[in-house]
């Protein structure tokens, strides 16, 4: 198991519970919020509140394993606050910015801004992102819920609505079920 606590990344083992590595520059001292992302021997991580980013390579050792950093991105560049990352093929997209929800999109990989990070739309505060038949949907907390096409080439808004009945600051995450 991989998971983000309020001291770090952690890993452990599934059978017996035997701790299998952490990692705590992602930590901070308020909230440790977003699911990190697992693909192959490499999770990526962020959380908000100044912190930032990190993508980590898993090697074998000798006596377990070990986790190390390939990129560390800092609060300035990607830090998702919550709403989580999504991962579509090589690229993460994500709301970017302490409560801001800015929508971004970062080569897994390399940790490359692909676009976004400092593009404002109609959505305010963080935005919960999920992905589905191509786009992504950005749902912020102020009622807005945005459709953005899930591609590297460049931001591309398709279309907006505000959601009935919210409260606002409203952090719900939206769900797709059987095609609703």
């Amino acid at each position: 198991y991989v998971q983000l606590t309020g001291r770090g990344l952690v890993s452990v083992r599934a059978d017996d519970g035997k701790l299998m590595w952490t990692y705590n520059r992602i930590a901070n001292d308020v909230a440790n919020i977003p699911t990190p992302i697992v693909r192959g021997d490499y999770v990526f991580t962020s959380t908000g509140y100044g912190t930032g980013s990190a993508l980590l390579k898993l090697e074998k050792t000798a006596t377990g394993v070990q986790a190390r950093e390939q990129y560390w991105l800092g609060a300035n560049q990607f830090q998702n606050h919550h709403g989580g990352i999504v991962l579509v093929g090589d690229f993460l997209y994500a709301g970017q910015g302490h409560n801001n929800g800015l929508p971004i999109c970062v080569e897994f990989l390399t940790g490359k801004i692909r676009w976004g990070g400092n593009q404002r739309n109609e959505g305010r505060g963080s935005a919960a992102v999920l992905y589905a038949d191509g786009h992504l949907y950005f749902r912020y907390q102020n009622g807005k819920m945005m459709l953005i096409e899930a591609t590297p080439e460049g931001y591309r808004e398709k279309g907006i609505f505000d959601i009935p009945n919210v409260r606002k600051p409203s952090w719900s995450h939206p769900v797709i079920h059987d095609g609703k």
